[in-house]
């Protein structure tokens, strides 16, 4: 097992508070790049979460010490906490209202029905059906070293596969 602080972190934070056919990863402007991996990197993976690595390598994401980046801006990998396991993306997001809508109007559209969003359109925890399996969308808006960023997860109750689990 591998320790990742800053996915611990961003966890941490986030619990205070508390596959379709996928348009390409490169695409406009980096909201929407960011967007387009958390939907084809963790609600691909969702579920199971099996997957995680080779969504994540196929996506140009790195493996590194603290997770998996493509560069400064953002930061994915699967925690187990608390009978969950969640593959969670930090991103920078100098607008927290439009880069939640943005998530959300990504996985609708990757996703369809299976995916349907907050049901006031602006709650930022949204629960639905993936393959059987009752998966949990949560976005909030968060700050990081006085930056905003948002802390975007999917969850399902049980355990991370081995090979990827930050604790």
């Amino acid at each position: 097992m591998t320790f990742r602080p800053l996915l611990t972190l961003a966890l941490i934070s986030a619990a205070s508070l508390a596959s379709a056919g996928q348009a390409p990863v490169s695409s406009g402007d980096p909201m929407e790049r960011r967007a387009a991996l958390f939907s084809s990197v963790c609600m691909a993976a969702a579920p199971g979460f099996e997957q995680f690595e080779t969504l994540a390598s196929d996506a140009g994401l790195s493996d590194g010490v603290q997770g998996w980046s493509g560069g400064e801006d953002y930061l994915a990998g699967l925690i187990e906490h608390d009978g969950f396991c969640s593959c969670f993306m930090t991103m920078k997001a100098s607008d927290q209202v439009a880069a939640t809508q943005s998530l959300h109007a990504r996985l609708m559209a990757d996703y369809g029905t299976s995916y349907t969003g907050p049901e006031n359109g602006l709650a930022s925890v949204a629960p639905f059906d993936r393959d059987g399996v009752e998966v949990v969308s949560i976005i909030e808006p968060r700050s990081f070293n006085d930056q905003p960023w948002l802390a975007a997860r999917i969850s399902v109750f049980g355990a991370c596969p081995v090979q990827e689990v930050s604790e």
